[in-house]
This record gives structure tokens, sequence and C-alpha cells, in this order.
């Protein structure tokens, strides 16, 4: 039964992996060591036998050619001292012979010239031996054919031993090769086998990583998460599955509330607006005249029904951007200086009743945008209205519109001179229901605004971020794709 390598776990595959490893490095190591030691028995073999042999040889040739030498003056002058020379001659070249006869000790097989020279003075030494004995005043020596063929039989066995030098020379060049091709293919291998298991573990480390950490980073912002799907037998199985339990919760939770806020919207909105009518009327003197305390009385009734409205509209619309069905409502393409424009004489009263100034600054010829003119009219009112509530009496708030013709967007810039936004607070203020510990307790609001705004820019496949002026203020920077 075949077990596939995905379903070990990880601290399976690292130990694997790992014997893998240790099993390609140390058997580099062992390859590497054998072909050294190797070469380190034919550099002894050289060193203590063929060197040897070489020296050797030559004192052989060198005492045989002195013994033949002698051999002649002896002949001639039957002198004493030639005698006890050639002796001393011969003793020394019959010990280099046993030298050379005692390699084999070693391991050594002389070649067979050298055992046939071996012979032959073999004989020669014992015929020489018996006549010393019956005179010993004599030399008992070879012909000169004789010499001329020991001569050669070295000559040979010296050729012969300077080619196994050669040879074992060439095995120890080759061995090295070898040990060196060997080791640096053991270290390749080991390289890529590491890199091949670091990036298969991180692989299967990183990829559930990333899947739970795309899925808890949408979660915030409203976004649809996927199911994590993990090998059974996988170290990240359990965290997977608390994930997608915790997943289907909150998809469970998010359709309730939505299907709560829409019924409580419609259930109130009713009454509202019924309230609504009856507040105008009575304001308008249609049932009768009111004197001013009731007008004033009449008119803070108004506007607290305008702003839970508003906080109703604002839930409205985000069950609406968490529909299914809010993608598909058809695009239409967008003046951006119209639609500026229109945001700002929408906003003239409130931003006269606060003395502040709108200034517009459009660039000519910035294109046109896809998207729905409602909802991007109303991601500008949001955050211009916003900059006027923020910002000091006198002072000024301008919105630029400039195409970005490298990048294909359209850019819209919202600058005011009020407080800014901390730091601290700039990556929180696009957060459902998150409002900034300096505005709870001067301003109403649940904070919904700048989410509903986030929210429409990114179906639109734009941007919205926020940046703090060097001297007072922010610029809030909408980027929208050209049409």
């Amino acid at each position: 039964m075949k077990i596939p390598f995905s379903s070990f776990t990880i601290t399976s595959r690292l130990l694997l992996l790992l014997l893998v490893f240790v099993l390609t490095f140390y058997g580099t190591l062992v390859n590497v060591f054998v072909h050294i030691q190797q070469m380190m028995n034919i550099s002894e073999q050289i060193v203590n036998i063929n060197n040897k042999i070489s020296t050797q040889s030559k004192l052989l040739i060198e005492q045989l050619l002195e013994m033949d030498d002698l051999a002649r003056k002896h002949g001639l002058v039957q002198s004493v001292l030639y005698r006890d020379q050639f002796a001393s001659s011969q003793l020394a070249f019959t010990t280099g012979l046993q030298s050379i006869s005692h390699l084999s000790a070693r391991g050594y097989t002389a070649p067979a010239v050298f055992s046939l020279f071996l012979e032959e003075y073999t004989a020669y030494s014992l015929k020489a031996q018996k006549a010393k004995e019956k005179n010993p005043d004599i030399i008992i020596w070879v012909d000169k054919n004789t010499v001329n063929s020991w001569l050669a039989k070295l000559d040979q066995f010296r050729d012969n031993n300077q080619a196994d030098i050669e040879k074992n020379l060439l095995r120890i060049h080759n061995l090295t090769q070898k040990a060196t091709r060997n080791g640096l293919l053991g270290l390749v291998l080991s390289i890529c086998i590491s890199l091949i298991g670091i990036w298969y573990i991180a692989g299967s480390i990183i990829t559930p990583l990333k899947q739970l950490t795309r899925g808890l980073r949408n979660l915030p912002h409203g976004g649809q998460a996927n199911i994590i799907h993990v090998s059974a037998s996988h170290e990240f199985q359990d965290l997977a599955t608390a994930y997608n339990e915790m997943h289907s919760e909150l998809q469970e939770q998010e359709s309730l509330r939505a299907d709560f806020i829409a019924a409580l919207s419609h259930e109130i909105r009713t009454p509202l607006s019924s309230i609504q009518e009856s507040v105008n009327m009575l304001t308008e003197e249609l049932l009768g005249e009111i004197n001013e305390k009731q007008r004033k009385f009449l008119t803070i009734s108004s506007q607290e029904l305008a702003r839970i409205t508003g906080l109703l509209n604002q839930l409205m619309d985000v069950s609406m951007l968490a529909s299914p069905t809010y993608e598909q409502k058809i695009a239409r393409q967008i003046d951006p200086r119209r639609m500026v424009l229109n945001c700002i004489a929408a906003l003239g009263a409130f931003s006269a009743q606060n003395n502040v100034n709108i200034v517009e600054k459009c660039q000519p010829n910035c294109g046109v945008i896809q998207g729905r003119p409602e909802e991007f009219q109303q991601v500008l009112i949001n955050i211009l209205g916003n900059a006027i509530k923020f910002s000091p009496a006198g002072s000024e708030i301008t919105i630029q519109v400039v195409k970005n013709e490298k990048k294909e967007q359209v850019v819209f810039k919202i600058s005011d001179q009020g407080p800014g936004i901390p730091e601290s607070e700039r990556s929180l203020i696009f957060k459902k229901y998150y409002r900034s510990t300096s505005v709870r307790k001067h301003m109403n609001g649940v904070g919904l605004g700048l989410y509903i705004s986030s929210r429409i820019i990114h179906t639109m496949g734009g941007s919205i971020e926020v940046e703090n002026n060097p001297e007072a203020g922010c610029t809030f920077s909408i980027s929208v794709p050209s049409a």
C-alpha cells in the first residue's frame, strides 16, 4: 500500500528530508575518503617501493660496471687492491639485490626480467664461490656479453619500475579527479536536496498560513473569506478546522445581522417618515399657527429625525454592500468635474454654516470614470462633510482632480486644515464602526461613513488613502480607474 508524501506530517517530512540529506552528504564524504585512502596507498607504494627500486637499480648498474672494470684491471695487474675492491663491490651488489628481493614482503612482485637476472646472477655466484674456495686469490667473472646482457636486464627492470611510477601517478591523478567530481556532485546534490526540502516544507507551512491570513484580513473589511482545506494528517488541520468553524459561524451571524438590520430599518423608517411629515406640517403651520418656542422644539425634532434617518440609511448601505447582488448593479460613466461641482453645491449650506470655503481645482480633460454616480457622490459628500466638520472657521478645503496617465487613473484629493488624524488611528478609520477617541465625545455617529466609502471605492477597482499634511489637516486620496 503506497502512502502519499503529502499525507506525512511536517515533522515527518523534515525528518525524511534530513535523512536523505545526511545520507547524501555523508555518502559523499565516505566516497571521497575511500578515494583519498586509495591515493595514500598508491603514494605509499611509490615512496616505499618504486622510489627505492629506482634508486637501488641505479646503484646496481653502477656497481655492475664497477665490478666489470675491477675484474679486467685485476686480470691485467693481479693486484690485491683490485681484488679487495671487487669483493667489496660484489658484496654491495649482492646486498642491493637482497633488498629488492625483500620488498616481496610488502606485496611487491618483481617483473620477469628481474627474476631472470637474479636467477642468472645466483648461478654465477655459486660457481664463483666454488672456484674461490679452491683459489682465494683469483677473481671469477663473466664475459663481456654476459655483462651487457645483465646491464640490459637491469635497464629494462629500471624502465619497468619507472613505468610503474608513471602508471601510479596517473592513477592518483584519476582518483583525484574522480574524488573532486564526486565531492562536487555530492555537494551540489546536497544543496539541491536542501533547497527543495526548504521550498517544499516552506510551501507546506506558508500556503495555509497565507490562506488563513487572507481570510482573517478579509473579515474585518466585510470580505468573503474562503474555506481552507488541509490534508488530514497536517499539523494545520486543527487550526484550519477552528478557522473554518469560526468562518461559518461568522457568516451565519453576518447573515442574521444583515437580515435584522434590513427588517429593523424597514420597520422604523415607515413611522419615522410619518413623524417627519407631521413635524414638517406643524413647522409650515399647515395645521395652525405656532409660536417661536414651539418652532424651536419642532426644529430640534426635525434635526434629530434627520440624524436618525441618516443612521438608518448608513445601516442600509452596509447591508446593501454585503449583498451578493450588489456587484451586479449596472455602472455608468461619471464626469469627475461635474460630480465635484454637484457635491460642493449639495454641501453649500453646510459649509456656509461652518464658515468653511471649498475650492475646486480640477484638471481640464481629466477623462471619465466608471461607477454608480449616486454612490460615488455619497463617497465625496462623506469625506467633504467630515472635512467641514473638523475644519476651523475661516479655513479652506481644497478638492483636486488630476489624471494619472501612467496608471490610467483619475485621482481625487481632498485636503483640509483641521487637526489631522493620529498616526496610530490612520489604519483603523476605514474599519466598520470605528470612531476616533477624540471624536466620540464631541460628535454623533456610528463610524460607518468611511467604511462605506472605502467599500464603494474598492468595488470600483480603486483605492482610498489618507495622509497628514505637513502643516495642518490631512489629505484623502481617492484613485479610480479611468473609463
